[in-house]
């Protein structure tokens, strides 16, 4: 997709960010265009939300915690973030590129790029699909990856659920550290949006 800014974008990323994330970014891009297509959505906010929502991937652990420090965008758990898992800051970050980089002026785009791996209460359209896409774009090889890139055609909702199933489980496996956000997130979609699905 040709948006006249790729050009810029790719500059930044090209130089932000290692050959393997910016190929994931473009794929990610790619993918969120073909489930707007399905789900109703605006083609370039996909587009733009799914090829910058890493733009912040690669900075380092203390860099993203001084980053949003200094512009005093802290989120409801930054402090615990900070201490546990900091590299998860890096969709904050991102967010604050596009608006202050990019000059993103869509709050819906900004939004996705935001909740990209955490997620949140009440999540638009946009944001689970850049969540489900991130997940599950073709660079994906985990198991279930190619499973759910069909399922997110057929239904984006179900596929959202399964995604966020994934990732919980993901951490539990690993004996992370899980984020109270995610948590938060688990517990509005089967509160208020599984019991309809």
């Amino acid at each position: 997709m040709n948006t006249g800014i790729d050009e810029d974008m790719f500059e930044y990323l090209s130089s932000h960010l290692n050959p393997k994330r910016l190929e994931h970014s473009y794929n990610v891009a790619n993918l969120a265009v073909s489930l707007a297509e399905r789900n109703g959505v605006n083609a370039l906010n996909a587009w733009l939300a799914g090829l910058l929502h890493d733009c912040a991937k690669c900075m380092a652990d203390k860099e993203l915690i001084k980053f949003l420090k200094n512009r005093r965008k802290k989120s409801k758990y930054f402090k615990e973030i900070s201490i546990n898992s900091p590299h998860l800051l890096h969709s904050f970050a991102g967010e604050i590129i596009a608006r202050e980089h990019f000059k993103i002026k869509d709050e819906t785009v900004l939004k996705a790029i935001k909740n990209h791996t955490l997620g949140r209460e009440n999540m638009s359209i946009l944001e689970r699909l850049i969540f489900v896409a991130d997940s599950i774009s073709h660079d994906r090889k985990w198991k279930h990856a190619e499973i759910l890139r069909e399922l997110a055609k057929e239904d984006l909702n179900k596929a959202f659920f399964e995604v966020l199933v994934e990732k919980i489980a993901y951490v539990i496996r690993s004996t992370g550290w899980l984020c109270p956000q995610t948590v938060d997130t688990w517990n509005w979609y089967v509160s208020n949006f599984k019991k309809d699905s």
